[in-house]
């Protein structure tokens, strides 16, 4: 059941938001909103962003990483989407989905300027590293395998490449690749 939304400016609708509760009934209005013919870009941007920061205060990462996307393509200026993809490429990452992150860093690669793709590459390699140590802790090798492997294929120093090629290796044995493990070696 949608939620009828008459509100038709940001003002308007950041005072209903206010009078709402919990983040779950703002979410139903926020998703109702978003559904609403008419809105303009400039509002619709609005939307997705605060759609994303209630998404991720429930928990909700993979829907919050959905909105950034959505906000990215809405975006006007090159420098917000990039930002866009870069958020919603991290709450990918946070919840161990490696493609649809990567995804995400590689379009605001495509469509960052020359002086900032270095810039983008290292954010995508620490998110990465970070992501991979946190499954890691939590017990989740063989999520955490996925970042690693993508990290071993990235344009990285041999000491870098070094570090992850020997993390990789003790998880490959640690999970009982022993097949993978013999390949990697052989690198």
């Amino acid at each position: 059941m949608d939620i009828q939304v008459r509100e038709k400016t940001i003002e308007e609708i950041e005072k209903k938001i206010l009078e709402m509760g919990t983040s779950l009934n703002k979410i139903k209005y926020l998703e109702s909103a978003i559904r609403e013919v008419g809105f303009s870009y400039e509002i619709k941007r609005f939307l997705w962003k605060l759609l994303a920061k209630y998404y991720v205060e429930s928990g909700m990462y993979e829907k919050a990483a959905k909105a950034m996307s959505q906000k990215a393509s809405a975006e006007v200026s090159f420098k917000e989407r990039i930002e866009s993809y870069l958020e919603a490429g991290e709450l990918y990452a946070r919840i161990g989905k490696v493609s649809d992150a990567d995804e995400m860093f590689v379009r605001a690669i495509r469509d960052a300027p020359e002086a900032r793709k270095s810039a983008i590459k290292l954010a995508r390699k620490n998110i990465y590293l970070v992501s991979a140590k946190t499954l890691e802790e939590k017990g989740k090798k063989a999520s955490a395998v996925k970042f690693y492997e993508k990290l071993i294929k990235m344009n990285l120093e041999e000491v870098e490449k070094d570090e992850i090629k020997k993390k990789l290796l003790a998880t490959y044995n640690a999970l009982g690749l022993f097949r993978e493990a013999k390949l990697l070696e052989g690198l």
